[in-house]
């Protein structure tokens, strides 16, 4: 890491701000079927049934995600799906009944596919010639060594404030930092790529 930090500091920024906004990306997905059950009172019916909804429209999403990757760049379209993503937990802590978390749900879903998609594309982008293994290496392991912090804070807010629906206020704050620390990354160094980033 100090090796790559002398090279591209730009690199290693995205390695932290991308694995802190990814755990709250899997947080969607792995508290969505508590929240759907526990929270919007969801039959196991319908929990498979928006499972399903879910995974395809994050699919769609990560498809429409590609189109304006080539167009707008990777690191505009992960900031637009991460807004995106706290936009639609926002509007979930106040809108309640099974039709908003059909709707909110499947929008958080949404965005999660392009974001996903745009960080490996733009983690691409970053890569010092001829490092690419260890990088995607480090993109898994970084990944790895923050994941307690979506569910850390999923129930943190749910003790502290009482009720399951907070929990996602503590997703939302992870994907917060994520979005903050992917601001503060800076630009590649010139000749990285010609790519637009």
């Amino acid at each position: 890491m100090a090796g790559l930090w002398r090279v591209s500091r730009a690199t290693v920024f995205f390695l932290i701000s991308s694995a802190v906004y990814r755990d709250g990306l899997a947080g969607v997905f792995t508290f969505g079927g508590v929240l759907a059950a526990g929270t919007f009172g969801f039959s196991l019916t319908e929990v498979i049934m928006f499972a399903v909804a879910a995974n395809l429209i994050a699919a769609l999403g990560a498809f429409v995600g590609g189109s304006l990757d080539d167009a707008l760049g990777p690191r505009t379209v992960i900031t637009g799906s991460l807004v995106g993503v706290m936009l639609a937990g926002t509007a979930l802590l106040f809108w309640t009944g099974k039709p908003a978390f059909w709707v909110c749900g499947l929008a958080l879903c949404l965005f999660v596919g392009p974001a996903q998609a745009a960080s490996r594309t733009y983690l691409g982008r970053l890569i010092p010639p001829g490092r690419d293994g260890e990088i995607y290496g480090l993109y898994a392991t970084t990944g790895r060594a923050v994941s307690f912090m979506a569910p850390g804070l999923f129930g943190l807010f749910v003790s502290v404030l009482g009720a399951q629906i907070w929990g996602i206020l503590g997703i939302l704050v992870v994907v917060a930092a994520g979005l903050v620390l992917l601001l503060l990354t800076p630009r590649p160094p010139e000749g990285f790529t010609t790519a637009q980033v």
